[in-house]
């Protein structure tokens, strides 16, 4: 049997997800407890840092990590090791107060305010500068840490930017793209259709809600090219972090059949790939059944971005997800059901958002591991370390590759294309969510 592990400091499997201790510093007698739930459940890593750029540096400058390292020297010492990540993914209020730049513009070209998460503009010159001094200061603190598995970039890329240099970004890359020849950029989009040809690349905007967004062959382009500036702020991550003296694999965890970038280019530039795994069980659209089948789906969609070793489910939900419009709690053995299913379809984790629940704002009602009441007496507690007794008990199968028989054709380009045409029906064009058939074996 052909293998290839992940980690190979581990014995067996991954079992565990992001935490948060950040939003309990002030009460270490709730990170003791949490250390010692953790090994209750079999949890052997933790992912860290997602969201903690506020805390590493609460002021322009004022980097600390004195918060994070005995944190993870700790958890080392129980047997636990860590992801850690780039804090990328949500900026403090005082970055966006100095640097303007770094919050992204709308399709109308607007800025927007300080928030939510995502909202940074991948090409900002001075954003990369900030995430640069940031990514270099965690590297020289943090690589070669013996409790450090892997280096986590990001999180969930996604969205677009619509700002000036995003659109000078743009140009650049059409030009690039056509051979610097406008007019073969002219023919590909057939812009000669209601006038709209081009005289040169600087003419041409991205497709704004108020402006041009009616040439196919533009609008096509414009996610192509978005895909291209995500990735390359990844790669501007990983190259900052490989400066600085990080050895350690990468990844960043990509989500489902996400529409706004194409994963088979972005997957060329990480090491390993993981994705976000969020079954919608005992939905009324569909039977349980038919539901696990479209997440088989998913699982060989990111099992084949690099065919010849395991992926990762970066995050599921141990318990209630907190923001679909009706939040079902599981039946009881669906748990183990959704985990076993991503390893048997070649994932060498079972990791959840979260291990225990938020203290507050927005996710503080997003399941976890260990519940608000803080004990180790829930069922959701109980299955999850039931599980991770499972999960060691068939660790002899980390690393194991699959050898696929049958191949289907995903492309990202033919699916925004045929989505944005305007032919047939076009309202109720079946693009982003395919109903898969309960014969279909995958």
């Amino acid at each position: 049997m052909d293998t290839k592990k992940l980690f190979p400091q581990v014995d067996g499997l991954l079992h565990g997800g992001d935490y948060n201790p950040e939003q309990w510093l002030d009460r270490p007698d709730i990170l003791e407890k949490d250390i010692e739930y953790m090994k209750q459940a079999g949890i052997n890593t933790v992912t860290m840092g997602v969201f903690s750029w506020a805390v590493h540096e609460p002021t322009e400058g004022n980097i600390s990590f004195d918060w994070l390292a005995p944190i993870m020297d700790k958890l080392y010492a129980n047997g636990i090791y860590t992801v850690l990540a780039t804090p990328t993914g949500a900026r403090p209020a005082w970055l966006d107060e100095k640097y303007p730049s770094a919050m992204r513009c709308d399709e109308r070209g607007v800025r927007n305010h300080h928030g939510v998460r995502h909202n940074h503009c991948m090409q900002s010159p001075e954003f990369r500068e900030k995430v640069r001094i940031m990514d270099t200061a965690l590297a020289k603190k943090f690589a070669n840490h013996p409790g450090l598995l892997m280096w986590h970039i990001s999180n969930e890329f996604g969205g677009y930017c619509y700002c000036d240099t995003c659109r000078k970004k743009f140009q650049e890359w059409l030009a690039d793209r056509y051979d610097h020849d406008i007019n073969k950029l002219n023919k590909a989009w057939w812009t000669t259709f209601w006038s709209h040809t081009f005289n040169s690349f600087d003419q041409i905007d991205p497709p704004y809600a108020n402006g041009e967004n009616c040439v196919l062959g533009l609008n096509l382009d414009w996610k192509r090219f978005s895909t291209w500036s995500a990735t390359d702020f990844m790669r501007f991550e990983i190259d900052t972090l490989r400066s600085a003296g990080a050895t350690e694999p990468t990844t960043t965890n990509f989500m489902e059949m996400f529409y706004d970038y194409d994963y088979w280019y972005m997957s060329k530039f990480i090491d390993i790939i993981s994705w976000d795994n969020y079954p919608e069980m005992h939905n009324n659209r569909q039977s349980d059944a038919d539901h696990l089948l479209e997440r088989s789906f998913n699982h060989a969609l990111f099992r084949s971005l690099k065919p010849g070793q395991p992926f990762m489910m970066m995050e599921s939900a141990p318990g209630v997800v907190n923001w679909r419009p009706y939040n079902k709690y599981r039946r009881p053995g669906m748990h183990k059901l959704i985990s076993m299913q991503a390893v048997s379809a070649g994932s060498d984790t079972v990791q959840y958002f979260q291990i225990r629940k938020s203290r507050g704002s927005s996710e503080q009602w997003h399941g976890a591991v260990i519940d608000h009441i803080g004990t180790n007496d829930t069922r959701i507690f109980k299955e999850v370390a039931g599980l991770g007794a499972d999960l060691k008990k068939i660790s002899e199968i980390a690393g194991t590759v699959s050898n696929n028989k049958v191949a289907i054709i995903y492309d990202w380009d033919n699916r925004w294309a045929i989505d944005d045409a305007w032919a047939l029906s076009n309202e109720t064009k079946i693009t982003i969510r395919p109903v898969w058939k309960s014969t279909m074996s995958l």
